[in-house]
């Protein structure tokens, strides 16, 4: 039985957990990170986050056939788990495999870069009035679907495509992204009305 006593123990091997986990990923020390979330996976093995966490540390450390060695069981229990879902599609990406190289119970939503995705953020963009950070619509897309195109990756798609303008790419700071708006002929001559 659980007493009073045992909650700051808990509270503080997490702490301690958590700090440990950062510093081994900003030291990219992925084999110490390895053993780092087996022993809080083995801690709490019931603990979706930290199946998740030893997960991507096997990624990290070029193991993807780990992380499906240890999710598939989780995800055979639980397949509309979001978390186990998205670990084996980073496993199949690290491997380099097909989406449809998993015995999927039912095919997660997936969504690449497309035609389709930047006349979705034309649409989102077009109304609005002030920039948009890129971030804002990667993130958009990813509470949809499990994305096989990175931020980056959106950023130049919309760099090429004159629908939209881009600000701060290269300045360091939040890129922003907007609709290029039709100029009036006055305008596109380069006059203004008579103040």
């Amino acid at each position: 039985m659980d007493t009073d006593d045992d909650i700051p123990d808990d509270f503080e091997w997490f702490d301690g957990w958590c700090e440990a986990h950062f510093y081994l990923l900003e030291q990219k020390n992925y084999p110490a990170l390895v053993e780092c979330c087996e022993q809080r996976l083995k801690r709490d093995p019931d603990d979706p986050y930290a199946v998740e966490a030893l997960a991507q540390a096997y990624i990290l450390n070029g193991q993807p056939q780990s992380t499906l060695d240890l999710v598939t069981p989780y995800y055979e229990h639980e397949p509309d788990h979001p978390l186990y879902q998205v670990c084996v599609l980073d496993a199949l990406v690290a491997m380099g495999r097909g989406i449809n190289d998993f015995a999927w119970r039912s095919p997660p939503d997936v969504l690449r870069i497309s035609d389709g995705v930047l006349d979705e953020c034309h649409r989102f963009l077009k109304p609005k009035r002030k920039p948009r950070t890129v971030s804002e619509l990667y993130t958009n897309f990813l509470i949809k679907a499990y994305l096989l195109f990175s931020e980056e990756e959106l950023l130049a798609e919309l760099a090429k495509d004159d629908r939209f303008v881009v600000r701060n790419r290269h300045e360091g700071i939040l890129t922003e992204v907007s609709v290029a708006r039709k100029r009036t002929g006055r305008q596109a001559e380069g006059l203004h009305p008579p103040p």
